[in-house]
């Protein structure tokens, strides 16, 4: 009703402004006529009409046409303000009446009630004001002086700002007091609590809905004229209200009884009202609820475990246990989503399956057994959003019904930080000792030799990524190449060896340093530094294979470097390289025989080892994978189903020459176009220059794979990896292919101190 009258009250007052403004426009006209006359100039009464005529089709039309009533407050006034200034202009300033007509206009502004539209206007209008006094106008009259001009306006701006308040508070306060009629009847149709006020006779003037169902009256004003002590059913209420009503002017006191079968508790307190009517006002608040809560707060606070009750909105109630804030490391818990609380520590797939959980909990409609076989909270990994603090939750649920009705989870939490992290770090020290068995049972089947050469390269590539992420002068991405480079070497050489364990963490490392370099853009330090770390963890296995070594040595009775020190290079290369087809053919399920039977020690004894090794590991592995078709596929077209892969080593002139053949399927130059215009390696029109398409296979990422990357193919590294070594000593390489009969690597690498080959 408040609201109403509000609106009318509005309505009203713009209809008042919008009269005064069309009268205002033919009163400035008529005064404008009648004031050029009497000073004797001459006017143009067509003209004066035109604009009078103009002014009130303008302003009728916007007052007619306005949806936003409170723009009239700048609207209307700034048009009378356009309006009388031309007719001064015109007259050339026959009236000394303009500040006064400024004062009326920022009057009329008011009444339209927008005070932010007002404020504007005034703005303006002073602007204006300050023009003219800028150009000379004589707003006083042609005889006043510029000084009495200025001071005039000072006092028409503080009346106007003194205007603009007065008409601001007075609207609040009508406002308020139409808002005041009904409040108190709005207050008591709509509190919980029980208020009535009666008169001198103690009889009810009005009454809450609350305190009118106590005596089962459904409607407030039914109970109007009756006396209060009525409205209390029982005797113990009806007790509590006589004393309450003998000492009704300041009365205070706590009401416990049993109402129904329930004890309830009760707060009484009585107000004389002011004004000498002889009224009173009588508030109960029921404290049933608080006192049930202190009676349990003592135990429920005493315990090590989280307690709270939530309702359907997820909304944590108040009465919780103390110790759940300790637990969720939050203060005031008390009105906050429970939801919104763990949203951090689950993914939001998982925070909708648990929303669902707490309906199908508070529905009461399925088994308890089976609410608890799919409780998601079971253990829940919790991450204080605020501090980053985490821990491991249990959470366990159960309904509770309150007195009208409604339902409240009684949400039960346990930390089980401790048991869990317990847990972890006996799961890690178990899968530490069967990863060190395998260790072992994996370097038992590796001849020392062979392994002493693994430690060694692998030595020498740690040492290469150490230096490399401490040289500055290289870029994050050249970096990352070079880093996956000595990576994939290690794991090569892992992998051949059979140390499954090592060369799966090295394989995960190096997916890792894939997906950074293939990043667009700079890598951020936080992964580079994380990175480094990582290759820090592989690096320390070294010397646990050390240690096992070690105790495996103690046990063996002779050492098997009785053979010649060159010798045996050769012996440990020939049998690497020979692991490295066996083992790449045996995972992918490929019948494969190595053949090495024109190999030169000597080309291998004055040569690069390791370097010739590593580039020799990559080739072998590219052809077991990419080069020799599977058994199925050599006999469908009508090859033996065993692959053949020849390697040559020979030293001729001073220049060390490695040759590898294979008898597979060689280079699919229409693959490699594809993959290499798709990876932007190369423009369209070189897609069939053969030449642009060899070099295009050595960028680093570059596969023709068509799997999933495994632990032998798919990285794009490889021949990358080959053609950084081959360079590193000043050699070459060249292939030769040719469809379904193979493919022959050319490697030549000049002797230490030799140039390299034409």
């Amino acid at each position: 009703m408040a609201e109403k009258s509000s609106k009318t009250l509005g309505k009203r007052n713009r209809q008042v402004a919008n009269f005064i403004s069309i009268l205002l426009v033919l009163v400035l006209g008529s005064v404008f006529i009648l004031e050029t006359r009497q000073a004797g100039g001459t006017i143009n009464d067509g003209f004066a009409g035109l604009i009078i005529l103009l002014t009130l089709v303008i302003l009728i039309a916007m007052i007619r046409n306005a949806i936003n009533y409170y723009k009239l407050a700048f609207n209307v006034p700034f048009i009378l303000l356009i309006f009388y200034t031309s007719l001064m202009m015109f007259s050339h300033w026959n009236s000394s009446y303009y500040f006064v007509v400024c004062l009326a206009l920022c009057a009329i502004s008011c009444i339209y009630s927008g005070f932010y539209r007002s404020v504007t206007y005034i703005i303006v209008q002073n602007l204006v004001i300050g023009f003219l006094i800028f150009r000379g106008a004589p707003l006083l009259g042609h005889d006043a002086t510029l000084i009495a001009v200025l001071v005039t306006w000072g006092i028409n701006i503080v009346a106007e700002i003194i205007l603009l308040f007065l008409t601001r508070a007075a609207t609040i306060s009508l406002n308020e007091a139409l808002e005041h009629q009904n409040s108190f009847r709005d207050l008591l149709s709509t509190t919980e609590n029980y208020v009535a006020m009666v008169d001198s006779r103690n009889e009810v003037v009005y009454a809450s809905k609350a305190l009118s169902m106590l005596s089962d009256i459904e409607e407030p004003a039914l109970v109007q004229g009756r006396p209060l002590i009525d409205l209390f059913p029982g005797r113990s209420l009806k007790l509590y209200a006589g004393n309450m009503l003998k000492e009704k002017d300041s009365y205070a006191e706590d009401w416990e009884f049993s109402l129904q079968g329930q004890k309830r508790y009760f707060k009484a307190v009585s107000h004389s009202l002011p004004g000498g009517s002889g009224g009173t006002l009588i508030s109960l608040y029921d404290m049933t609820h608080l006192a049930e809560r202190d009676e349990i707060a003592v135990m429920k606070d005493s315990m090590q475990i989280g307690l709270f009750f939530m309702d359907r909105n997820f909304v944590i109630q108040d009465h919780y246990s103390r110790y759940l804030e300790v637990m969720l490391s939050e203060n005031d818990l008390f009105g906050k989503l429970f939801t919104d609380i763990i949203s951090k520590s689950v993914t939001p797939n998982e925070l909708e399956a648990i929303k669902d959980y707490f309906g199908m909990v508070m529905e009461r409609s399925y088994d308890q057994e089976m609410l608890d076989d799919i409780n998601p909270l079971n253990e829940l990994h919790y991450v204080n959003a605020r501090t980053g603090e985490k821990k491991v939750f249990q959470c366990a649920f159960a309904t509770v019904e309150r007195d009208r009705g409604e339902v409240f989870l009684l949400v039960t939490v346990y930390d089980i930080t401790t048991r869990v992290e317990l847990a972890q770090r006996l799961a890690e020290e178990e899968t530490k000792r069967q990863e060190e068995m395998q260790s072992v049972f994996e370097l038992i089947q590796v001849e020392p030799d062979v392994f002493s050469d693994f430690t060694e390269d692998m030595e020498y590539e740690f040492g290469n990524i150490d230096k490399v992420l401490k040289t500055h002068s290289l870029t994050t991405h050249e970096a990352l190449v070079k880093v996956y480079q000595s990576v994939h070497a290690i794991k090569s050489n892992a992998v051949i060896l059979g140390l499954s364990i090592f060369g799966g963490k090295v394989h995960n490392l190096e997916s890792r340093i894939k997906k950074l370099r293939e990043m667009e853009g700079e890598v951020p330090f936080s992964d580079m530094l994380n990175l480094a770390m990582d290759i820090e963890k592989i690096s320390e296995e070294r010397e646990t294979f050390k240690v096992i070594i070690g105790k495996l040595q103690s046990y063996s009775r002779g050492s098997s470097k009785e053979t010649g020190g060159e010798r045996q290079n050769v012996k440990v290369m020939i049998e690497s390289l020979a692991k490295t087809a066996s083992r790449a053919a045996a995972d992918i399920e490929k019948k494969i025989r190595f053949s090495s039977s024109e190999v030169e020690p000597e080309a291998i004894d004055k040569g690069p080892r390791r370097v010739m090794k590593e580039i020799l590991m990559q080739l072998i592995r590219n052809s077991v994978v990419h080069g020799i078709e599977s058994p199925a596929e050599r006999k469908a077209k009508g090859k033996n189903e065993t692959g053949i892969i020849k390697l040559s080593i020979k030293l001729v002139n001073n220049q060390i020459q490695m040759k590898l053949t294979d008898d597979g399927r060689g280079l699919d130059y229409k693959k490699i176009s594809k993959k290499a215009l798709a990876s932007k390696l190369i423009k369209k029109e070189d897609a069939g220059n053969k030449d642009v398409l060899l070099k295009a296979i050595f960028a680093p990422g570059f596969s023709t794979a068509d799997d999933a990357e495994g632990m032998h193919a798919g990285r794009g590294i490889g021949l990358n990896l080959v053609r950084d070594r081959v360079k590193e000593v000043n050699g070459a390489i060249k292939l030769r292919s040719e469809t379904d009969k193979g493919i022959v690597f050319f490697v030549t690498i000049p002797v230490a101190g030799q140039k390299p080959a034409k």
